[in-house]
């Protein structure tokens, strides 16, 4: 959705925040499983007439931290990553430190073009304890530390939760800590526990950033099988994303187009699926 509006929107912030509120809407007709609260109560907000200035909610939930990686990877400079980050976020959340995070997972995104350190990006955000807790996380990838120390160090003893002030310490540990390695950092999110799923992705984009597609690793996605959207379907999109500004009806042209009605059927198979799971455990199995 972010790359579709960006390709569409080519970067400029106001036409991109329209055109990913209005992939949004779609998107949650379709039923996607394990959506965020406050992104559902903002994207519902959008559909009852608030507009994508005003829909946001009160909430540092990490839901824009998904979506900052790729916005952080096609800026073309910092004063549009703070405006792009900015649309991207308030249109679901509007807690400061929700937009501090996701615009840090920018950075980090554009680091190898803006050589920004982590430790310069990290020192950029306003908010204390989130800013103290990203540190701590930086200092432990730096020192080696075990993922069982730094669980107890950072508190995560159940888990990341899915609140900014938890998950920005989370993705900075993993993603640094095997900064050539992505096999292991993505592995290290999702053996933290809680909300694995977020921070895993967010950990799994920032290793793309810095290392290019072809580093991550080619078993996992020769292995995925998912419809609509499959692997040839992202690597469209992503040639569509290259450059938009430099041709962009063709850009707009070759990006694929969303298939909600698919994506409904996809979604409540894939609730089947995980209802099967609830069920086996339940029984003991």
């Amino acid at each position: 959705m972010v790359a579709r509006a960006l390709v569409i929107s080519q970067g400029e912030p106001v036409r991109f925040r329209r055109a990913l509120a209005w992939r949004l809407r779609w998107w949650l007709l379709a039923l996607p499983p394990a959506t965020g609260l406050a992104t559902a109560r903002g994207i519902l907000r959008l559909w009852l007439g608030w507009s994508p200035e005003r829909s946001g909610v009160d909430s540092a939930g990490n839901g824009p931290m998904m979506r900052a990686a790729l916005i952080g990877a096609f800026a073309r400079e910092d004063r549009e990553l703070l405006k792009l980050i900015a649309a991207s976020t308030r249109i679901t959340h509007r807690d400061p430190r929700a937009e501090q995070a996701a615009l840090a997972i920018a950075r980090f995104a554009r680091s190898p073009q803006s050589r920004q350190s982590p430790a310069d990006v990290i020192a950029q955000i306003d908010d204390l304890e989130l800013r103290a807790r990203a540190r701590q996380a930086l200092a432990a990838a730096l020192d080696g530390a075990s993922l069982a120390d730094f669980r107890a160090t950072l508190g995560f003893a159940r888990g990341v939760t899915g609140f900014v002030n938890d998950t920005l310490p989370a993705v900075v540990y993993c993603w640094l800590r095997w900064p050539d390695d992505p096999r292991a950092a993505i592995e290290a999110a999702i053996r933290l526990g809680g909300d694995t799923d977020t921070v895993a992705a967010i950990v799994g984009a920032l290793a793309g950033a810095r290392l290019g597609a072809a580093a991550l690793p080619h078993d996992w996605i020769a292995g995925i099988r998912d419809w609509p959207v499959n692997v040839a379907l992202l690597h469209r999109l992503a040639d569509a994303l290259v450059d938009p500004r430099v041709d962009p009806r063709s850009s707009v042209a070759r990006t694929p187009r969303p298939r909600v009605l698919a994506s409904v059927v996809r979604n409540l198979a894939l609730l089947g699926v995980v209802l099967g799971h609830a069920l086996a455990r339940g029984f003991g199995r």
